[in-house]
């Protein structure tokens, strides 16, 4: 049965994931990246960071590095698990950023398709003006292949 546990100051976390490799940091180094130092409520932030820090050792994210250690200062590094969820946080991030952005391209395209059926409405009371609007209709085909191509790129880069 899979327990769930709530990481103190998960966001923070995640923001140093995202941005270093951890091997060989002390708590300080943690501290000094999680930047909450000019808060009124520095002691209650750092004990939370100290309680992530045991709830990352705990779930195998992090584990002391018994050469590097001392018996004052434990010294972290990262696990293969750590990189699972970098993962698993980076697809996550990128799924709500692609989905919104899929929205929008998806009113692109239909604006699109409404214009080239208005320019076939405008050649079925008249065909002598397809060459007017042959260039305008190739134009707006073209732009929904290439919007259809962002919108494929985005859903390979997830798998």
């Amino acid at each position: 049965m899979k327990k769930n546990v709530k990481l103190p100051l998960y966001d923070e976390f995640l923001e140093i994931f995202d941005n270093y490799q951890i091997n060989n940091w002390r708590a300080r180094h943690f501290w000094e990246k999680i930047k909450l130092e000019d808060c009124y409520r520095t002691k209650w932030y750092k004990s939370q960071m100290y309680a992530g820090l045991k709830v990352l050792l705990e779930c195998k994210y992090l584990e002391v590095d018994e050469e590097k250690s001392t018996k004052t200062s434990f010294s972290y590094k990262e696990t293969p698990r750590l990189n699972e969820l970098r993962d698993r946080h980076k697809k996550q991030k990128l799924e709500r950023f692609f989905n919104t952005k899929k929205l929008e391209l998806s009113g692109r395209i239909k604006d699109k398709e409404n214009n080239i059926n208005f320019i076939k409405s405008l050649l079925e009371d008249d065909k002598t003006l397809e060459k007017y609007f042959i260039s305008h209709k190739e134009k707006l085909e073209n732009d929904i292949k290439n919007i259809n191509s962002n919108i494929k790129l985005m859903d390979n880069i997830l798998n």
